[in-house]
């Protein structure tokens, strides 16, 4: 019953959706009768008048509803609008028009109102047009820019593997042709052209020669430039660059890929931030270049999706960042985001980004296995009876007191803590966008983006959540506006640093869980078993948490007046806000807390910004004369407001949700910034005959954190260019194609203090006796310089330019002299002045080096194409300047001539041997003792022995890039090195401490003296434990952290055209990725990459492997 009941019911809705199809039918029929009986007054009354040669019928139909109301509708594939015709129309009608296009025993038409034409081809001719497509054949001749014929031109259908090479003679000729295909022409050292062949049956093409690179737009600030046109230093990344390496982080992606820019990771925690230095370090102070997205300042662009990116554009000398002035010094990262002004053709692109990859645990330091670190416990033991001279054996450090160590010993049963605290983590990205342009002129992009890191640390992650809109709009000739918005919302969790960084010390002799499987409060504290006091990692993670809130959203919109050719004004407004959350909890059952009642703390810190720019801009050729020139005015605003508290004693474990609840209060504060900078700035482009470049700009700052008097400097670069290529001594010449020298020479500036750095504060509480009472007031906080002033920034540039053999081999030098006076920096103040110390503008910084950058297309073929990148950069740091002289800063490790940050200590000599006791013990040193030289040869070790031994800045730096297409096939490869690297590693500070016998260590082979227990070892690289001596500190754990690390390796594969069409796909890329797969150093810590960071920030080094996908429908 219940099936012909199902079956009854299947029955009534078919014939019910047949019912309405006839309804839906029958009305439109009803509605077309009745629009073709009004259609014909407006037919008949409107006319056209165009005259054109070798048009195709799909441009008439554009021209025709720019003139008029009318729409055509027809169904692609099968009329023919691809055909080209001369025509000719002289004030005629719609059906005169369609007449002349169409031949009526071919095409029917009706015109149902006044803006809808249907076109329709009748069935027996589309058969014949059917044949036709499949039957055509095509055949032509392609010449090189002179005229002659060009032998060896590959020519193919777009899209298959379909074609031809061009004979001696330049001839060429396919069958079987498409009617809507499209013919690739290309060859080496010239420019790859398309051709539709709409209905042609011969195609002639001439190839222009290939620049390559030199017609590409670059972001200059404010504008953009031809890279042909280009006089200052800039690097620039494409978003493919930027996609290809599957990075979470932008910065990542485009790490190695541009001379002169030090990019590195902070950590290899989960959502890790990445530092970049240009050209050195500029300031006593450190800084960072300014980041500009969109045209609005920030300071990092952690919240952006990389796969939202369109390019990247690095601007590096004076020349070319002098144009923000005093926010330019470090250098300026201008980032594009994916607009709808870029997209030129009609209609709508879905396109879909993702990764999903895993993160494995790679390259973990050789820490002490159980029987290892025992012996290592036992010596410590031994060490402390031979130089007491005490007795001992085999049964040291605790051996009697424990049957748990006994058993653990002696089973062989030990824990590997770092495999405890870790994991597998993954990562993956989603970017689903959707881009288009409208018939009437409006282009957008709208998208949005997950982003997921899970790190190898337990309780490690990250999330991010993007969202992005994106509106251009050509409203006529003279108007166009648009707007952009980016708002991302991001959580990052970190867990507990102390579990993190207690596990990896934990002794391996110690078990997590005791013999019931529960977990123990300190491990390393068990039946009669004592080495720490640390608490269970495992626990802690449990009961931590350090969760940091962002959200992030920033934009713009502008209106842009051209009232006549060349002239444009310009009005943008970017509005920007900023909120942090970041809130801890330590739990009883935590490091942090040791059994007492919880504690939490939360920061919020929020800021909101704007800048409004109104900018002029003009454009004028004549004849060989080309000028550019650039006015604008600029408001930027900065507020910033922040609070904090610590509760201790929280009666619930409500995290830091509920501190109101908290029986004590550690801390509360609060703080309020804001800052305001006017600017003006003005740039001439000038370019002669394409061969002579001139840029000449300025730009005036005045700044609200400034004393009056010292608010307003100016800031100006001139830079000029000769394309020697262009000359006539070189136009016969074959081998250089492109030749262009460069230089520049301008200034940047600085004013990074807080806000009311020059004015009189009190906010230090005070109380003092009122008639007899106590009272409570507030002291000034100090001396306040009313003369402090901007760093300035002056820079040299040099650089040339250089293509060899068409293209093959492209690439430049730049020579850079860097100078930066009155660095502002905390200066102490003589005892007399009752202060400690004010900022003031007392110092100088150069920076000198050397910037390469090497392409070359090693392989071009119709199949195979190989292309290599080498960077190199060579800088010299040095101080030139202190508080206004020459002599040395030692409290603070600066140097006049010396690196800003150096590694000032005594020099390492080994390790005293037992046959050298005599000559230790006039040191005061023992055998086993670490020894450093005495330098000056007095028989004393005192600060004259010190010595500047190594720098965290690299003596130099590079990277190699290779990528290799065959067919549809491609595999790149990106390595990047530093080199001369060295750094105080905290990582060693916490494994080589041999004051320390309970924690774990690296295995390593340190100084055993003769003993009874073990047998000796003389080891003159580390020292006895318990008796490293005084010197070990000092030099013990300063590494070479240089190396070289392949970043990582893509093998990536394109589904030809032809199969996807039927899928309705434009494209579809499938790839997989391996990040950071090699490391080769001499550093074994963690990683080098951040060996500087503290060791709770530092984390493991991982590998990841990805499989990826880019579609576009």
């Amino acid at each position: 019953m219940k099936k012909k009941q199902k079956n009854g019911e299947s029955e009534f809705y078919r014939l019910l959706r047949k019912g309405l199809l006839i309804m839906k039918c029958f009305l439109l029929l009803m509605f077309i009768s009745v629009l073709s009986s009004t259609a014909s007054v407006y037919s008949q009354n409107k006319r056209f008048t165009l005259k054109e040669n070798s048009i195709t019928v799909k441009d008439v139909f554009k021209k025709i509803e720019e003139q008029s109301k009318f729409r055509f509708f027809y169904e692609e594939g099968k009329l023919n609008v691809l055909e080209k015709k001369n025509v000719n129309f002289q004030n005629s009608t719609i059906d005169e028009v369609l007449n002349h296009l169409f031949n009526k025993s071919e095409v029917d038409y009706r015109i149902l109102e006044n803006d809808f034409i249907v076109l329709k081809v009748k069935p027996e001719v589309q058969d014949v047009y059917r044949q036709a497509q499949q039957s055509k054949k095509v055949s032509g001749k392609v010449t090189d820019p002179g005229g002659q014929p060009l032998p060896g031109v590959t020519v193919v259908v777009k899209g298959t593997t379909q074609g031809t090479v061009t004979n001696s003679e330049g001839d060429y000729s396919l069958s079987n042709i498409s009617e809507g295909a499209t013919l690739v022409f290309s060859f080496l050292g010239m420019k790859a052209q398309e051709v539709a062949v709409a209905g042609q049956s011969r195609i002639d093409v001439s190839m222009e020669e290939e620049t390559i690179g030199l017609e590409e737009v670059v972001a200059v600030g404010y504008g953009t430039v031809k890279k042909i046109d280009l006089t200052g230093s800039v690097g620039s990344i494409s978003s493919e660059t930027i996609a290809q390496k599957g990075s979470v982080n932008a910065m990542e992606a485009i790490q190695g890929r541009v001379a002169g820019v030090d990019i590195g990771a902070s950590s290899g925690r989960a959502g890790t931030e990445f530092s970049i230095n240009i050209r050195g370090v500029n300031s006593l102070e450190g800084g960072s270049p300014i980041y500009v997205v969109d045209g609005i300042v920030t300071g990092d662009i952690n919240y952006l999706n990389p796969q939202d990116i369109e390019r990247i554009d690095i601007l590096k000398d004076a020349s070319s960042s002098a144009v923000y002035g005093s926010r330019g010094s470090n250098g300026v990262v201008i980032i594009t985001t994916k607009q709808g002004a870029s997209i030129k053709k009609s209609g709508t692109t879905i396109s879909y980004d993702g990764y999903y990859g895993v993160r494995s645990v790679a390259r973990m330091p050789d820490f002490m296995g159980g029987l290892e670190w025992w012996k290592y416990r036992q010596n410590a033991y031994i060490s402390n009876a031979i130089l007491k001279n005490t007795d001992y054996d085999e049964t040291v450090g605790g051996w009697i007191y424990s049957p748990f160590l006994r058993q653990r010993v002696t089973d062989e049963e030990f824990t590997d803590w770092a495999d405890v605290v870790t994991q597998t983590g993954n990562q993956q990205n989603h970017w689903l966008s959707i881009a288009g342009k409208s018939e009437n002129g409006i282009s957008y992009v709208i998208a949005t983006g997950y982003q997921n890191e899970k790190g190898n640390i337990i309780n490690e992650s990250l999330d991010k959540y993007n969202l992005k809109a994106n509106i251009y709009h050509k409203i006529s000739e003279k108007w166009e506006t648009g707007m952009n918005l980016n708002l991302a919302v991001s959580e990052q969790e970190l867990g507990s640093s102390n579990s993190y960084v207690n596990a990896f010390r934990l002794p391996p002799i110690a078990s997590p869980y005791d013999s019931l499987g529960n977990l123990l409060y300190q491990p390393a504290q068990y039946d009669g078993f004592r080495t720490t006091g640390t608490v269970n990692p495992l626990l802690d993670m449990e009961n931590s948490k350090d969760n940091t809130r962002r959200f992030v959203g920033l934009g713009n919109v502008f209106l842009q007046y051209s009232p006549v050719k060349g002239l444009a004004l310009k009005s943008t407004f970017a509005p920007r806000i900023d909120h942090r959350r970041r809130g801890r909890y330590y739990g009883s059952l935590t490091e942090e807390r040791k059994k007492e009642d919880p504690a939490a703390e939360i920061n919020h810190d929020q800021s909101f910004s704007f800048i409004w720019d109104n900018q002029v801009t003009y454009t004028k050729e004549i004849d060989e004369h080309k000028l550019d020139l650039l006015g604008l005015y600029s408001v930027d605003y900065f507020r910033e407001e922040a609070s904090y508290i610590r509760a201790e004693n929280l009666p619930y474990n409500s995290l830091f949700h509920n501190v109101g609840t908290a029986k004590s209060y550690q801390q509360i504060s609060s703080a309020f910034l804001k800052s305001t900078l006017l600017s003006f700035v003005g740039r001439v482009n000038y370019s002669f005959s394409d061969k002579y470049l001139v840029t000449v700009s300025n730009r005036w700052d005045g700044s609200s954190k400034l004393a009056e008097g010292y608010k307003w400097a100016s800031f100006p670069s001139a830079a000029i260019a000769w394309r020697v290529s262009g000359e006539s001594f070189l136009e016969d010449n074959n081998v250089i194609s492109n030749l262009k020298t460069r230089i520049s020479y301008g200034y940047t500036g600085n004013n990074n203090i807080d806000p009311y750095t020059t004015q009189l504060l009190s906010s230090t509480q005070t109380f003092y006796d009122f008639g007899g009472e106590i009272a409570k007031g507030y002291a000034p906080n100090g001396i306040v310089n009313k003369s402090l002033t901007w760093e300035r920034t002056r820079e040299w540039n040099f650089g040339v330019d250089i293509g060899l053999f068409q293209g093959r081999i492209s690439g430049a030098v730049d020579l850079y002299d860097r100078l930066s006076n009155e660095l502002l920096m905390t200066r102490k103040l003589p005892v007399e002045t009752g202060w400690g110390s004010l900022i003031d503008n007392v110092g100088s910084v150069s920076n000198k080096g050397i910037e390469l950058l090497l392409r070359t297309i090693n392989i071009e073929t119709r199949d195979l194409t190989w292309e290599t990148t080498f960077t190199f950069t060579r800088n010299k740091n040095e101080i030139v300047e202190l508080y206004g002289g020459t002599e040395d800063d030692i409290g603070n490790s600066w140097f006049i001539g010396e690196p800003v940050s150096v590694n000032y200590t005594y020099v390492f000599d080994g390790i005293w041997q037992e046959d050298e006791r005599a000559e230790a013990l006039k040191y005061g040193q023992l055998p086993g003792q670490a020894k450093v030289k005495d330098l000056d040869d007095n028989d004393a070790i005192n600060s004259d022995d010190k010595r500047i031994i190594g720098s965290r800045y690299p003596d130099w730096y590079g990277s190699f890039n290779t990528t290799l297409r065959y067919k549809g096939f491609d595999a790149s490869a990106s390595l990047l090195t530093r080199q001369g690297v060295h750094v105080y590693s905290s990582f060693h500070r916490n494994f080589t401490d041999f004051t320390d016998r309970g924690r774990n260590k690296i295995s390593m082979s340190y100084y055993i003296p003769e003993n009874t227990v073990y047998p000796a070892n003389y080891s003159n690289e580390y020292p006895m434990v318990r008796n490293a001596g005084p010197y070990w500190k000092s030099v013990g754990y300063y590494k070479d952290a240089s190396f070289v690390k392949m970043k990582n390796i893509t093998l990536g594969y394109t589904i030809p055209q032809r199969l996807l069409s039927k899928y309705d796909l434009k494209y579809a890329r499938l790839y997989v990725n391996v990040l950071n797969p090699f490391v080769w150093t001499e550093y074994d810590g963690y990683d080098p990459e951040w060996a500087s960071a503290s060791f709770g920030r530092g984390g493991n080094s991982f590998v990841t492997y990805q499989f990826g996908v880019n579609l576009k429908f």
